[in-house]
């Protein structure tokens, strides 16, 4: 077997794999979605709450690991594409769900919870555009200046989000 079709076998392997993995994350999801809704209600909290805080985190652990791995990796573009580019699709998902939501536009239906917590959401983005225009090389605690106002942006709205119920 020749050096380039050792190579094409390899790359249709990392393909299989990489299909496969996608399909357990995407299965894991529909779990997920299908245990927050009962979970909302034994705890009594909206399902605003628990998708913009419980399932949201859990749907993004697999981005946030593949950041980390990236960046031990020295793969640092790989981990802002994956950041911000798992944002800007993470955006489609509303427009998906509009096609799902059979009564009108989803966007009529969101509560005043989801409308903070995009308010936030744009809040943040625009904090990491600045870090991204001017590029600090050592901020507080020795991270970004951008990171600590994103961590207390997103830490903030969630206790909003936590005392809005």
């Amino acid at each position: 077997m020749g050096r380039r079709s050792r190579g094409r076998l390899q790359i249709w392997r990392l393909w299989l794999h990489f299909v496969g993995y996608a399909m357990v994350v995407a299965l894991a999801g529909w779990s997920l979605a299908e245990l927050a809704v009962p979970l909302g209600e034994k705890t009594a909290l909206s399902h605003g709450v628990v998708g913009g805080i419980f399932t949201a985190v859990s749907t993004s652990i697999p981005e946030l690991v593949v950041a980390i791995t990236a960046v031990r990796m020295g793969a640092l573009n790989l981990a802002v594409g994956d950041i911000i580019g798992g944002n800007a699709f993470d955006t489609l998902f509303v427009a998906a769900s509009d096609f799902a939501y059979r009564d009108g536009s989803i966007y009529a239906a969101i509560s005043s919870a989801e409308q903070f917590w995009l308010a936030n959401a744009m809040l943040m983005t625009g904090v990491l555009l600045m870090g991204l225009i001017y590029r600090q090389r050592h901020g507080p605690g020795n991270i970004g200046l951008e990171s600590v106002i994103l961590l207390v942006l997103y830490f903030g709205g969630v206790a909003v989000l936590s005392l809005w119920h």
